[in-house]
């Protein structure tokens, strides 16, 4: 038995302690990953206490006939890869004020989320493409593809400016890349060994990329979690409860067994139908208890005193509803509202098998409407709408799987409540009804939104559409980035635009969405947006904090509408400004970018009571020549050598919605180890518009000659 499996069993046997042995050895590398993966640090903290409470709850299921570490990463990666920030100038900013590092720390933020990812799991975790292609169902291929992209990207944005101009006989920089990385045949690399006996050009590049090689490990190997982390988790975690076996003489063991023997036989010969029957005395001899129930109709499993019950489960080619009911042994009464009862936060708690044990991707979620559902029923004296779990139905199934549910905590108790469902796919009826729309939007002639087409369902309603830069728009991008050599960009750009269309009713009441857990925007992709059939106030009404049920659509096909409120987009910019660091009042600019005319700044000191200057709050005012739009700046301050200067505040935001003048820039510079640097460079990267509701119009989701044109295909 090696150590992990030892340690293990003494978890389980009720010493909780080990466990923090085992957070040890993975905690930081997981830290890093979903740390260059979320928005702040204290997000990704959550996320690994998260991951490492629910492997906890998992140990039992733990066989040592894996590696243990494969086993937790098996629970981690689903976890991590969720994490996808949309916007990657929110991402966590490390404390570097080596400008070389932050131009790194761009550099891998820049990359696609999903390439990044692949990129931290080999970098961070030491996965082989082959062995990650198991992990995340890439393939081998796909993934040595994508990692050889995210080097090339990284050492294009921060190694190409140091590069010589390679000689006639040189080699070039893909070429030295490739014998660095190891990827060339013997012959060539013999020839490459050969060159760089008598080439102090080549050997130099070579240096700058075993050098750019630790600057990436330095910066993906950063931060690290807090000495208190392993406690933190330690101190939400109950011992596990050693299983006692259940002492009895050998009189009363035989008349059990010839009991359970007799019905066995029963069931078998007479009602062959009853097969759970024949699992009950199985269960019962394994376990000295029936505790694993099943009538006709319903599954239910009992632990720590709850039971969970499966009382119904209705599909189509859209949704999968499973209800359920929970209710606790004794007289102790159920919590009040169903997404309380649930830990729906878990990892993957519902799961879709075949026959071969090959997994298929399923997103689950509770209603968002249960709560105010049920709650409107209360007061109005109506009968309360069943708690149900919503799964979004992957594309293709096979005639039959079964549907297993893994939860880890019932209302707010931990234990192991699972159950396995076996569905027939090919006798479902399908009731949903999908409506093709080919309606487009044009925002102000840089984007147009096709709606794709409209899923009606029992259970709510599915809006498929796509977001394009018109081809004049995004050609005028890409000329931008390549005069500034910044074609690596245009990635992240694409990721920067969206729209908010919302599905109403006629009175523009908003339809309440149904929200996963993994729905993420890929650019050039349709987007997915999941409805439910309930609405709330409109959107007068909820800025007065109205945001009740309003009602049931009970004819999706002739009440849903849909109207965009608003759109963004983010596109490039290339601005610098050098001021000295002193008091200055207000002085004029004449500087215009984008859509922005710079008016003037100001450097107003801040100082304590003995005079000493704590800080300097920097102002730049100006005007969004822009009509009908507003929007803001992806500012950066640093000093002349392109460290990083420590800024406090940001206080422009609050003008974002004015007219005229207002302040572009408000923020306050304070000093790194008690020093102020001389020179400001302020520098502006990105320009953020912004577009309101205005001139768009709700349109019907459904007429009866698209049901017609639908139902005739």
């Amino acid at each position: 038995m090696n150590e992990e499996s030892q340690e293990i069993k003494e978890i389980l046997s009720g010493n909780k302690d080990k466990y923090s042995h085992i957070i040890d050895r993975s905690k930081d590398k997981l830290f890093a990953v979903a740390y260059h993966m979320s928005a702040t640090e204290s997000e990704a903290e959550k996320l690994i206490e998260q991951g490492f409470l629910e492997v906890y709850q998992n140990l039992e299921k733990y066989e040592e006939s894996i590696f243990f570490s494969d086993w937790l990463y098996e629970r981690f990666i689903p976890l991590l890869g969720k994490k996808r920030v949309k916007d990657n100038t929110k991402q966590a900013k490390m404390p570097f004020h080596n400008p070389h590092y932050i131009e790194m720390e761009e550099a891998l933020h820049s990359l696609a989320p999903e390439a990044k990812f692949q990129l931290l799991l080999i970098k961070l975790m030491d996965f082989t493409p082959a062995k990650l292609s198991g992990f995340i169902g890439k393939s081998k291929e796909e993934i040595e593809k994508n990692y050889s992209a995210s080097l090339k990207q990284i050492r294009r944005c921060t190694l190409s400016s140091e590069i010589h101009e390679e000689g006639e006989d040189c080699h070039s920089e893909e070429e030295l890349s490739l014998y660095f990385d190891g990827k060339l045949s013997d012959e060539a690399e013999q020839k490459m060994n050969d060159h760089l006996e008598f080439c102090p050009d080549c050997r130099e590049v070579l240096h700058l990329l075993k050098q750019e090689e630790a600057t990436l490990e330095k910066v993906l190997d950063y931060p690290k979690l807090n000495e208190s982390f392993n406690d933190q988790v330690l101190s939400k975690l109950d011992p596990y409860v050693p299983a006692k076996p259940k002492h009895r003489t050998w009189k009363y063991q035989l008349s059990v067994v010839g009991i359970l023997g007799a019905i066995f036989l029963f069931s078998v010969v007479i009602l062959p139908t009853l097969k759970p029957l024949a699992s009950m005395v199985s269960t019962y001899m394994e376990h000295g208890t029936i505790y694993n129930v099943w009538t006709e109709g319903t599954y239910a499993v009992t632990d720590e005193g709850i039971t969970l019950e499966i009382t119904d489960v209705e599909i189509d080619s859209l949704y999968m509803a499973v209800y359920y009911e929970i209710s606790r042994v004794g007289d102790e009464p159920p919590k009040k509202f169903p997404v309380e009862d649930v830990d729906f936060y878990s990892s993957k708690p519902l799961r879709i098998v075949d026959e071969a044990g090959s997994h298929y991707p399923v997103d689950a979620t509770i209603p968002d409407h249960l709560r105010h559902a049920r709650s409107l029923a209360e007061e109005e004296g109506e009968e309360k709408e069943r708690p149900y779990y919503l799964l979004k139905m992957p594309d293709k199934l096979p005639d039959e799987f079964n549907l297993e549910i893994n939860f880890a905590r019932l209302q707010g108790q931990y234990g192991k409540w699972n159950i396995e469902i076996p569905i027939r796919y090919d006798k479902v009826e399908d009731t949903a009804v999908t409506v093709k729309l080919d309606k487009t939007i044009n925002i102000d002639d840089k984007a147009v939104v096709d709606i794709m087409d409209a899923t009606y369902s029992k259970n709510g309603s599915r809006i498929r559409y796509k977001v394009n830069h018109t081809k004049e728009e995004e050609a005028r991008l890409r000329k931008l980035l390549k005069e500034h050599d910044q074609e690596y960009r245009m990635e992240e750009i694409l990721q920067g635009r969206h729209v908010g269309l919302h599905v109403t009713t006629e009175e523009e009441h908003l339809v309440l969405p149904n929200y996963f857990h993994f729905m993420v925007y890929e650019p050039n992709e349709p987007v997915e947006l999941y409805f439910s059939n309930y609405y709330i106030g409109n959107e007068q009404q909820q800025q007065m904090g109205n945001h009740q049920i309003q009602g049931k659509i009970e004819n999706p096909e002739e009440e849903l509408y849909i109207k965009m409120f608003g759109a963004s987009f983010q596109e490039p910019t290339f601005f610098s400004l050098e001021v000295p660091l002193k008091e200055t009042e207000t002085t004029p600019l004449e500087s215009e970018f984008s859509n922005y005319k710079l008016l003037d700044y100001s450097l107003t000191p801040e100082k304590d009571g003995e005079g000493n200057i704590t800080k300097y709050a920097l102002i730049i005012n100006g005007e969004n020549q822009q009509e009908g739009a507003r929007g803001d700046i992806g500012w950066s301050v640093s000093d002349q050598s392109g460290n990083y200067i420590p800024t406090e505040g940001w206080y422009h935001y609050e003008d974002m919605q004015k007219e005229g003048k207002k302040k572009l820039l408000h923020v306050d510079i304070v000093p790194h180890n008690n020093v102020f640097p001389e020179t400001l460079v302020i520098k502006a990267d990105y320009i953020y518009t912004h577009y309101d509701e205005k001139e768009w119009e709700k349109f019907p989701l459904f007429t009866q000659e698209e049901k017609n044109d639908s139902e005739s295909e």
